[in-house]
């Protein structure tokens, strides 16, 4: 017999054995991913080729010889709409985009408060999570409020009648003569017996 000096002491713990169902869990955990991986750069594949091929032949007419109207009414007449119409289409449109810039952007700056208020008791997870939906919520703000200054820019260009470069109706004439930032956060209200 041994004795109870010469036997190696219990600590409970168990050894780290391989079994079929551990290892079928690590290949389902590599292999189905991949699968799934693959599925989408295949079918995303095409559609980014097929994008990209649409975005070379639009952005193909947009060079030097592009459209340019040689003066307000000449624009007017060749969009097909009155001027009514015009600054009608470019009213919604403006409201749309600013809809969705305030209704994104500030739940973004809520979000941005709260986790910066939370600071340490965040995982590092929970900073990785919470920053993709901040960056997305301010892309949809910032493209909104890139939308909400091209509709202020048409309006402006339609109310005041200068389209062309010699009627000085170019974009940096639209932002030096107007107070472009604060229209557009305030979503042409505080504007509104000029361009509105």
């Amino acid at each position: 017999m041994k004795s109870a000096d010469t036997e190696a002491p219990v600590t409970g713990e168990k050894k780290a054995t391989i079994t079929p169902k551990r290892l079928g869990w690590f290949a389902m955990n590599v292999f189905v991913p991949a699968a799934e991986i693959k599925n989408v750069v295949r079918y995303t594949g095409r559609n980014v080729s097929r994008i990209w091929q649409l975005i070379r032949e639009i952005t193909a007419g947009r060079n030097a010889d592009g459209y340019r109207p040689a003066d307000w009414s000449q624009a007017v007449s060749d969009s097909g709409l009155s001027p009514v119409s015009l600054a009608r289409n470019f009213r919604i449109t403006r409201w749309l985009w600013w809809g969705l810039m305030w209704l994104t952007g500030l739940p973004a700056l809520g979000c941005l408060a709260l986790l910066i208020a939370a600071g340490s008791n965040v995982s590092g997870t929970g900073w990785l999570r919470i920053g993709c939906v901040l960056l997305v919520m301010s892309l949809l703000a910032a493209t909104g409020f890139v939308q909400v200054l091209a509709a202020n820019y048409r309006l402006w260009q339609l109310t005041e009648k200068r389209v062309s470069a010699s009627e000085e109706g170019s974009f940096q004439e639209f932002l030096l003569e107007t107070r472009w930032c604060r229209t557009v956060l305030s979503g042409g209200l505080l504007n509104r017996k000029k361009y509105a």
